[in-house]
């Protein structure tokens, strides 16, 4: 090495500068060094080197096949050399026969060897005829296939290669996790869920299906025709995407009626109307159930979800603590319709969480949706109330569908935080978080309109937990019994000083 720095050093990038950094180089493939100056040192050489150095590059990956430096330099020499895919594919077919996870020669075989997809998807699959666990064939072949839903007959093929392999080994997670990134190719766009107008707070808020950012221009307000100057800032005051965006109403508005406009992107504008005597005026987008726990789901056929549950269903008779067949399952019920399958949507949950405890958090928050869209789909549930007691919840999901609740009753769950998100509720009133796991309210943005707040029995021990409090101006009871703050001798005279304007209950 001390030779080839001198000679870099020098400027000497001759033969001699090839031969010493392939003999570095057979012997270990990753001194990135030596093949920087192994280009430059083949571009001012001239000649035809290109064959013998695509053998060299050949024999070092057989030395490491996993070497980057090794396959980044395979890639420089092939811009040198005529196309060949059928001999790129034949050198990559040979190290995924040694080794079918090696993701070098997979990206190597998209980039440079590419034979058409049908005959990709061929090769996948006999890799797979083999050993259905090759997560890689999998993924290759998952990225062959077009964005977006696929045509009936593809997926057919695909839900039949996918069944084959789950009822071969239910165990094995590649099969599992290829089929729910087949149905989920349906993302879809973000857009306006509510609009909510307050002339008490002076703001227009808008909830999103999604978190966007909104820039200049991208959420379009006017008040009767004439647009609105914004600006456009998160609820939660964190610069971030975000589902929930206020915009400052004009001073000025304090004699209804008025007609507020709002468009996302150019896409449909959606309409708020204040009326004489009126303070708020809303709209809200009727909820779609199977959005709420799977909406990224693109099968629109409710038949081939219920083939694919019921296959799941006959595979848990068989196998009840397969963690991929549970999870599937539990996700095609919430595309399904959560409401029509919430027991067994519940019970698949609770058999996840037993089968898979390394991921218990995962399934817990899982949970926690699934029991956010049953409250919000439940036959009789208001427009201003959810009630979710006692539910187990972790998190705090789908708060955009609740933008307009004026109560949420969450007492009796194991909530560690309140989420930045609840500022999004500008109707909130009454919010009932006793019996949970909180121990500060630090980040909880300001609630306009929130006049109670039950945190008894939370572990919340100084008055500077609540200190975001301060900033909510309606807020006139405040109840902390059963905390380690209402049990401080100190308790009452900080809690007055904080927050003189609030009853407060510490027994």
């Amino acid at each position: 090495m001390a030779t080839l720095i001198d000679k870099r050093g020098r400027g000497e990038l001759d033969a001699e500068v090839v031969e010493l950094t392939g003999a570095v180089l057979a012997a270990n493939p990753d001194v990135g060094t030596c093949w920087n100056l192994r280009r430059r040192a083949l571009e001012l050489l001239g000649g035809d080197w290109v064959p013998g150095e695509l053998a060299f590059v050949g024999g070092c990956l057989g030395v490491n096949p996993k070497s980057y430096g090794a396959w980044h330099h395979r890639r420089w020499v092939l811009r040198h050399a005529p196309p060949d895919p059928a001999a790129q594919r034949a050198f990559c077919a040979r190290l995924l026969e040694a080794d079918p996870r090696n993701f070098h020669a997979w990206e190597h075989r998209r980039a440079e060897a590419g034979a058409g997809a049908e005959a990709e998807l061929a090769f996948t699959a006999q890799l797979l005829a083999r050993d259905f666990s090759n997560f890689s064939a999998w993924h290759h072949r998952g990225r062959l296939l077009a964005e977006g839903p696929l045509p009936p007959e593809r997926l057919r093929e695909e839900l039949e290669l996918v069944q084959n392999a789950v009822f071969t080994d239910p165990q094995d997670q590649s099969a599992w996790v290829y089929l729910r990134c087949l149905l989920a190719r349906a993302t879809p766009p973000p857009r306006l869920l509510s609009l909510h107008a307050d002339l008490e707070d002076g703001t227009l808020a808008a909830a999103f299906s999604r978190p966007v950012v909104v820039s200049p221009g991208s959420l379009e307000a006017s008040l009767d025709d004439c647009p609105l100057p914004g600006p456009w800032r998160p609820a939660d005051g964190r610069p971030r995407p975000s589902c929930f965006w206020l915009c400052p109403l004009p001073p000025g508005l304090a004699t209804p009626p008025a007609r507020l406009r709002v468009a996302w992107q150019r896409g449909p504008a959606h309409f708020v109307t204040l009326r004489p005597g009126e303070t708020e005026a809303w709209w809200q987008e009727p909820i779609e159930a199977r959005e709420l726990i799977w909406p990224e789901v693109g099968v629109s056929d409710p038949a081939v979800l219920s083939e694919l549950a019921q296959a799941c269903r006959e595979l848990l008779e068989l196998e009840p603590r397969s963690r991929g067949c549970l999870l599937t399952l539990a996700l095609l019920l919430g595309a399904l319709g959560p409401r029509a399958h919430g027991e067994e949507l519940r019970r698949c949950l609770r058999c996840l969480q037993e089968a898979d405890p390394l991921r218990r958090g995962f399934v817990a928050d899982l949970a926690s949706r699934a029991e956010v869209a049953l409250e919000l789909l439940r036959e009789g549930a208001g427009l201003g109330e959810l009630r979710l007691q006692g539910k187990a919840l972790t998190s705090l999901p789908l708060l955009e569908r609740a933008a307009l609740a004026a109560r949420l009753e969450l007492a009796g769950n194991e909530l560690g935080a309140l989420p930045p998100g609840l500022g999004g509720l500008r109707r909130l009133q009454v919010l009932d978080v006793s019996r949970n796991r909180v121990r500060s309210l630090r980040g909880l943005p300001p609630l306009p309109r929130l006049e109670e707040l039950r945190l008894d029995g939370n572990p919340i021990s100084h008055a500077s937990d609540l200190a975001p409090l301060a900033a909510c101006p309606r807020l006139a009871r405040l109840r902390l019994a059963g905390t380690p703050l209402a049990a401080a001798p100190e308790a009452a005279a900080q809690l007055d000083k904080l927050l003189p304007h609030v009853a407060v209950t510490l027994a």
